[in-house]
């Protein structure tokens, strides 16, 4: 039985015209951009872009920095997201870098240390009069 040789450049398997995996055996070192969607279940050491959502999952890693559409963080990012949309940090995942977004939520139980970026609104409430 021949084996099939796949180029270097393919690192990530196609799921769908919206979006792309980079599985958990899978280790990229170096700068990783593309159209669509992007869940990593691997690690990756370089700056990450995409024009679609992004999802770092759990037990991943990424030590650079990243740009997308939107960003869920259930493993760890070592590094600055910029995104479009939302970032969700959410339990169990470790973030330390700069965050800049539409909107951020932190999830209590994952671990931070970054810099937040986001515009806010801060609601004091209507004057009270007694």
């Amino acid at each position: 039985m021949g084996g099939t040789s796949v180029p270097t450049r393919t690192l990530m398997a196609r799921l769908s015209t919206e979006g792309s995996v980079l599985g958990p055996s899978t280790r990229l070192t170096g700068r990783l951009s593309g159209e669509g969607g992007l869940r990593i279940e691997g690690t990756v050491k370089g700056d990450v872009s995409v024009s679609g959502p992004a999802e770092i999952a759990e037990g991943a890693s990424v030590e650079g920095n990243l740009q997308a559409e939107s960003l869920e963080v259930t493993g760890s990012l070592l590094g600055d997201a910029v995104t479009r949309g939302p970032i969700a940090v959410r339990a169990g995942a470790i973030v330390r870098g700069e965050l800049r977004a539409s909107e951020i939520s932190i999830d209590p139980g994952s671990r931070v240390s970054v810099r937040l970026d986001t515009p806010f609104e801060l609601d004091l409430g209507a004057a009270r009069r007694r």
